[in-house]
């Protein structure tokens, strides 16, 4: 089995942030690029500031052609501009993730959810007003 590494995109961000700081970015990109199979959860969970999005496009630069990055999201592409803050960026960054990829786009009940619907505590028109998620290879 392939080595992974999962993480949503804000601790990457953080930590290339302290790594820039301590002028030792180039050193921590590189260590990025090492995992086979980097997974990025939840895209768009937290919006990303100036910094971190530039981090985020040259982790995925970097990689581009390279290697493979997984990264779910309940955010459809479209919408991922103001996960970025602008829309420049993200444009780059899914145009380098959808070169060379294959999305799945999953619909449905929340697996998560299904025993708290079951007890009552959800209801269907609730489950239904979240995005469904969308993974990226």
């Amino acid at each position: 089995m392939a080595p992974t590494s999962t993480s949503s995109p804000s601790p990457i961000c953080l930590t290339s942030w302290r790594r820039w700081s301590e002028n030792r970015l180039s050193d921590h990109l590189r260590s990025l690029r090492h995992p086979t199979l980097p997974i990025l959860d939840e895209m768009g969970y937290l919006p990303l500031d100036q910094v971190a999005t530039s981090f985020l496009f040259q982790l995925v630069s970097k990689r581009y052609t390279k290697g493979s990055i997984i990264v779910t999201s309940n955010k459809s592409y479209a919408e991922w501009g103001s996960v970025f803050g602008d829309d420049v960026t993200p444009a780059a960054v899914i145009d380098r993730l959808l070169h060379y990829s294959t999305t799945v786009n999953i619909r449905g009940e929340s697996y998560r959810l299904k025993d708290k619907k079951r007890a009552g505590v959800f209801s269907t028109a609730t489950s239904h007003a979240r995005e469904p998620p969308t993974w990226v290879f």
